[in-house]
């Protein structure tokens, strides 16, 4: 087994450094987990047994969408007040028909409509 030359050690951990030094890779850019803006041509969302979703939060950290599958494989829209009340749902019923909610802004259901015929 060859030993490691400590000059060629020390310029590795030198070169390391520098590349992320270059690049701008700032520890406080990362600490809170906010990767910033995020541009793609597509996201594929692979279901983990707990359903595929994307969530989205206001600046109070209260949940303003739900996009993704239910608890009946199918998928869904639904969308919340500043208060996480929701307000509207398009998805699937237990029929397996498409269906529209809208709910006031206490929750309350105001209107529904089912595409069944």
């Amino acid at each position: 087994m060859k030993q490691v030359d400590i000059k060629s050690f020390l310029i590795g951990v030198l070169v390391t450094m520098l590349v992320f030094v270059t690049i701008g890779a700032d520890e406080a850019e990362f600490k809170d987990g906010d990767l910033g803006d995020i541009v793609v041509n597509s996201i594929t969302i692979r279901d983990d047994g707990h359903g595929g979703f994307i969530t989205a939060y206001n600046q109070d950290q209260k949940r303003t969408l739900y996009l993704g599958t239910g608890k009946d494989e199918n998928g869904y829209v639904q969308t919340y007040n500043k208060y996480e009340e929701p307000t509207a749902y398009i998805g699937s019923n237990r029929d397996m028909d498409g269906v529209i909610v809208l709910n006031d802004r206490y929750g309350a259901l105001g209107y529904t409509r089912s595409g069944k015929k």
